[in-house]
């Protein structure tokens, strides 16, 4: 693997050589001045969550936290600026809910539903970046999100997001390409743990003009301790717009992905991925249909270990592993803007595994969110799933606020 990485970096080096562009923001004229004024940000997220699922009889969970998180990023000095966030979360008032924190992290609860929201203070994120205008290189424990964060993505619905430690890059240097590249060694997850892995994660979007925005990806997982989760992804995926009559638009989205085993994945694994979406757009309003499709086998399930999986196949977090059977998710949504600032989305998920043909139920996730003109946010989200063969029916409800300064 690392001779794979050595390798990597130097056609990447050799393609993505600093062009001379200037960078994006104007640089300290010393590295005093590029510490002492330099940007910080206080983020506070509070969010109540309450929990009701069938399987633990009538013991509701209820979860109050508070997210806080306080960063500095100096000036850039020479094309090097340095960025460090604190992270602290914090149970307020109630905490009857099982909150999945790993070790010491746990607050004992297990007859309660989960909301994975440990109590915790650390360092999310420490790094060094390198930054031209077109290419940008960063160094240390960093959030990474990809495209629609279907694969890797920093978990941000969880009051502790998830990071990496990392060597990442990201250059437009290539007229009409964007192509990213990070190699990990360490994933820190929202529970708290960390796992040691030696992942190449690859990405480049390409614009297509009219026909659309295409990427392709490969994604090499190999995981020190977790040996059934490493694996090869190779895919692409075509999305775009297209103008109709009576100022309608058309959206829509392809993609298509392999997976097998890697590294010392004892499984034979040898599962596919396919999600095609269309919709229509008009003053606000969005109306779209879509089919996303994971493969299970004997050897295994099509799993995407380092994506932001809240954001799939239903808020209520059934399927944030995929079943042995595998997965379909046959969705609608519709979504619009009610008035300046407040937005509103519902979404209707019909699941079943794609071997066996059971039934995994039926999910309603409704979204109310307001963003006022002073930068709060407030919003209010719900997810109702009526279970057939797989788990049990449960609802949840989420309300939160958020403010940065």
């Amino acid at each position: 693997m690392k001779c794979v990485f050595v390798g990597v970096l130097v056609v990447l080096g050799a393609v993505l050589a600093p062009s001379g562009a200037a960078v994006a923001e104007d640089e300290a004229p010393s590295f005093a001045d590029s510490l002492k004024n330099g940007k910080s940000e206080v983020w506070l997220r509070y969010r109540l969550e309450n929990v009701s699922d069938d399987a633990l009889g009538d013991k509701d969970a209820t979860a109050s936290t508070l997210r806080t998180t306080v960063s500095y990023r100096t000036r850039p000095y020479k094309k090097f600026s340095l960025f460090v966030e604190a992270e602290n979360v914090a149970a307020v008032g109630d905490d009857s809910y099982n909150n999945r924190g790993a070790g010491s992290l746990s607050n004992g609860v297990t007859d309660r539903p989960v909301v994975a929201d440990p109590a915790l203070t650390e360092f999310n994120q420490a790094y060094l970046r390198w930054d031209n205008g077109k290419t940008k290189w960063t160094l240390g424990r960093q959030e990474i999100l990809y495209g629609d964060q279907r694969y890797v993505g920093p978990v941000c619905w969880r009051q502790n997001h998830q990071s990496f430690d990392a060597l990442s890059l990201v250059s437009s240097a290539i007229e009409g390409w964007t192509i990213s590249y990070s190699y990990l060694d360490a994933i820190h997850r929202i529970f708290g743990d960390s796992q040691d892995v030696a992942a190449h994660l690859l990405n480049a979007e390409v614009d297509l003009g009219s026909v659309g925005g295409l990427t392709l990806y490969g994604y090499l997982l190999d995981y020190d301790d977790i040996a059934p989760l490493s694996s090869a992804t190779f895919g692409a995926e075509l999305s775009g717009k297209k103008d109709l009559e009576g100022d309608w638009e058309l959206v829509y989205e392809l993609e298509a992905a392999r997976q097998s085993d890697a590294g010392d994945n004892p499984n034979d694994l040898d599962v596919g991925y396919r999600h095609v979406a269309f919709g229509a757009s008009r003053d606000g309003l969005t109306i779209r249909v879509g089919l996303e499709v994971l493969e299970g086998s004997a050897a295994g399930a099509f799993r995407t270990p380092l994506a932001t999986l809240h954001k799939f196949n239903g808020w209520a977090d059934k399927f944030l592993a995929t079943p042995r059977d595998g997965l379909e998710d046959l969705y609608l949504s519709v979504s619009g803007k009610v008035a300046k600032g407040l937005g509103w989305a519902a979404i209707y998920h019909d699941f079943s595994a794609t071997e066996g043909g059971a039934s995994f139920g039926e999910e309603l996730d409704l979204l109310i969110i307001y963003k006022s003109s002073r930068g709060q946010t407030f919003g209010l989200k719900g997810a109702l799933y009526d279970a057939q063969d797989f788990a049990a029916d449960t609802d949840k409800w989420m309300l939160w606020t958020d403010y940065s300064f």
